[in-house]
């Protein structure tokens, strides 16, 4: 039997993503609209990970406003990682009315509950239905 996870999954909605956009194209939109070249961009940000990785060794998590909190986290197992928290601004400027301009897949089923994606998926898989 199919678990509810598979309906949601296959008929929810979810953001088609487009090709990730590499260090290349981020310095040349961020040089176009300032007065850096290309290059000192890529400098620029290529320093920002390591400031990011020299304060967060010591034990200094690292505010970028607009961006997001960089803090050290250790596991049970004592290995050292990064934990993001992405700034609320940036969440809040994806959501005024036509921010968002990309694909949404299964946009029609947008606000339906687990019952009705548990429908569209025993419709469609009557030999595999949701338990």
């Amino acid at each position: 039997m199919a678990k509810l996870i598979q309906a949601i999954r296959r008929y929810g909605p979810r953001v088609a993503y487009n090709n990730t956009v590499q260090l290349d194209r981020i310095a040349d939109w961020i040089a176009s609209r300032t007065s850096l070249n290309p290059s000192q961009v890529t400098m620029v940000l290529q320093e920002l990970h390591e400031c990011v990785l020299f304060f967060n060794s010591y034990g200094a998590p690292v505010k970028l406003p607009g961006l997001g909190r960089y803090a050290p986290s250790i596991s049970r197992d004592g290995s050292y990682r990064v934990t993001v928290n992405p700034d609320h601004s940036l969440s809040a400027g994806l959501n005024p009315p036509h921010s968002f301009t990309g694909k949404v897949v299964n946009k029609a089923n947008i606000g339906l509950g687990d019952d009705e994606l548990t429908a569209l998926w025993n419709a469609a898989h009557p030999d595999d239905p949701i338990e």
